[in-house]
């Protein structure tokens, strides 16, 4: 008996497109592993992130940081538009932990604040508006990535007043020059 499903009257084409499509069918693909962000292939990690709806891709995170972003989107879909959502985004997406501070400048004097020169007298922000406090530095590249990524999951209500990180970026040993690709603590 022939392995072909084709009728026996069927043109040398179709007989040559089923030859080829065989093999590709005949490659070993377990369902388990490919839906599986740990198990998947690498070369597979776009399409697994399409089909988890992963807001934010970029093609040139490393493959941990891609398999934790597909990890983390049903529960970053589930809290989307919390604070908790910003965070667990921005640490998915390889930025570590941050620090998401609303109304900014409604500080109240009651002993609960230091004023060593972190908290200035200003205007106080917008009930809608809030900053973002990364641990480690980032390129001007990178925060438009973050933005992007507090694009898709903040609430569509608020506005991102500044994105700043706190660790020291230059230790002025001649390491970094001032080629625009980093800024000064705020992105």
């Amino acid at each position: 008996m022939s392995d072909s499903l084709l009728p026996h009257n069927a043109t040398e084409e179709e007989r040559a497109l089923e030859a080829v499509l065989r093999e590709a069918f005949a490659l070993p693909v377990l369902l388990r592993e490919v839906w599986n962000p740990d198990n998947c292939p690498a070369e597979l990690l776009p399409w697994l992130a399409g089909a988890f709806s992963v807001d934010d891709w970029d093609p040139g995170w490393s493959d941990e940081a891609k398999r934790n972003a597909i990890r983390q989107a049903f529960s970053v879909h589930q809290k989307k538009g919390t604070v908790g959502a910003v965070k667990q985004a921005v640490a998915a997406a390889g930025y570590g932990d941050a620090t998401v501070v609303e109304r900014h400048g409604w500080e109240t004097y009651d002993g609960s604040f230091l004023f060593d020169g972190a908290i200035t007298y200003d205007e106080p922000d917008h009930w809608a508006e809030y900053r973002v406090y990364l641990s480690r530095p980032i390129t001007v590249e990178q925060a438009a990535q973050v933005r992007e990524i507090l694009k898709s999951t903040a609430p569509a209500r608020c506005h991102l007043k500044g994105l700043f990180y706190e660790q020291a970026l230059n230790l002025y040993d001649a390491r970094i020059t001032y080629d625009g690709q980093f800024t000064h603590g705020v992105a």
